[in-house]
């Protein structure tokens, strides 16, 4: 298995349509259009994004789930909400766009994603999850309810409006545990970490021991905006 951080134009192109299709088959209703998709488009293009293969070297259009990730110093966070300035812009951390077209490929795009996390030794991690979704996986990783639900500027809802999110943010000792269990992964990186390949068998544990370890592997995926 191989998680690869996209670098051409066409290839985020793909993945673009790829999670637009994820969107609609999770029952999503909000898309980016209208006067969100600019600013959106300017989002994305800031971040890094990497998409998840099931065989080394697979063309772009195999690409079975992804994820864009950026730090606050590259680009703003989505939301004005939490208020994060007790760190640095820079050891700040959104993960976004999490989607994937099978069950289990939204858990392993999210163990690669978090190799990416742990090697820039953020502060905190910041994502934001469809109000009414499971964040069931989330809290099991450790993140936790950052303040009340928020309007997502970036996407909208058929009638024009904004769909509602709830932040939630990893740090302190529940990062602490993320980047224990990372090292505890099989990596391999032919490339200084623009590629990662690994073994489906090896997983990250939870943060806690009430949460169980499969807990939501499809669900990831369909709650993360």
């Amino acid at each position: 298995m191989e998680m690869r951080l996209l670098t051409t134009e066409s290839e985020r192109n793909v993945l673009a349509h790829s999670l637009a299709d994820a969107r609609a088959c999770h029952g999503a209703s909000y898309r980016a259009a209208g006067p969100t998709q600019v600013g959106n488009l300017l989002r994305l293009k800031a971040a890094d994004i990497y998409a998840l293969f099931e065989t080394e070297g697979d063309q772009a259009e195999r690409m079975t789930a992804g994820v864009a990730l950026h730090d606050l110093e590259t680009f703003p966070k989505s939301c004005d909400q939490p208020d994060l300035t007790r760190y640095a812009p820079r050891l700040v951390l959104e993960c976004s766009d999490h989607w994937s077209r099978s069950r289990g490929a939204g858990m392993h795009a999210w163990r690669g994603i978090a190799v990416q996390v742990v090697r820039r030794n953020p502060k905190a991690v910041l994502v934001y999850l469809a109000v009414g979704s499971h964040d069931g996986f989330y809290a099991a990783m450790g993140f936790v309810d950052a303040g009340q639900p928020v309007e997502y500027p970036y996407l909208e809802e058929p009638d024009h409006g904004r769909p509602r999110v709830q932040p939630m943010v990893l740090e302190g000792e529940a990062l602490a545990k993320l980047t224990a269990n990372v090292h505890r992964l099989k990596i391999e990186t032919p490339d200084n970490y623009r590629t990662l390949r690994f073994d489906k068998s090896d997983r990250l544990r939870p943060a806690a021991n009430r949460y169980p370890l499969g807990i939501g592997e499809t669900a990831a995926a369909a709650a993360q905006v």
